[in-house]
């Protein structure tokens, strides 16, 4: 299936604002604050390159790590640990989108972890900005999803009903586009 979720200029606004709770400071200060959490979820989520690499450099390994090689639309040198309980994906997902391979990629790679306890590294070649959505609307209740909010701190989403609810209207709100094939 080729379709994908194409953000919209009034979406674009509105997820200026974080997701979750805003944890500021510089690194590595806000994992400090948020380990007892980390520890105590089912299921850890991290969405982009310095998030993965941080929750690592501080002793958490992600469920399920989201991330592209890039950090404010510049190269990062990062690829995260793997060992044999590991799960390398490579998907395409372009810029200012979601699409159907992000959507389902997340999906089993959580069903994989929620079965076989595998972690499972989703390696984005375009862009995993908007990745928290579905991250959130397939983790567990309880689950925690982090992502980084450019030179301000990790947004930290705790993945409940309501947010649930709300990353499901932004998906069904942003625009469907099908590609021919």
């Amino acid at each position: 299936m080729n379709v994908r979720f194409v953000l919209t200029p009034e979406l674009r606004r509105e997820l200026k604002k974080p997701l979750g709770t805003l944890i500021r400071g510089e690194l590595p200060s806000p994992y400090g604050r948020i380990m007892g959490i980390l520890k105590s979820a089912p299921a850890v989520i991290t969405v982009g390159d310095v998030v993965t690499e941080n929750t690592m450099k501080a002793g958490i390994t992600p469920d399920l790590a989201i991330y592209d090689g890039r950090t404010k639309r510049k190269e990062h040198e990062f690829e995260p640990e793997k060992d044999d309980n590991t799960i390398l994906i490579d998907i395409v997902n372009p810029p200012g989108t979601i699409t159907y391979q992000l959507l389902t990629a997340v999906r089993d790679a959580l069903r994989e972890h929620k079965k076989r306890g595998r972690n499972v590294y989703i390696r984005v070649h375009g862009e995993e900005d908007l990745a928290a959505i579905p991250a959130v609307i397939y983790a567990p209740y309880g689950g925690v999803v982090l992502y980084g909010q450019p030179d301000e701190g990790v947004v930290l989403i705790r993945v409940t009903p309501e947010c649930k609810r709300r990353c499901a209207k932004i998906l069904a709100s942003m625009e469907v586009v099908e590609d021919g094939g």
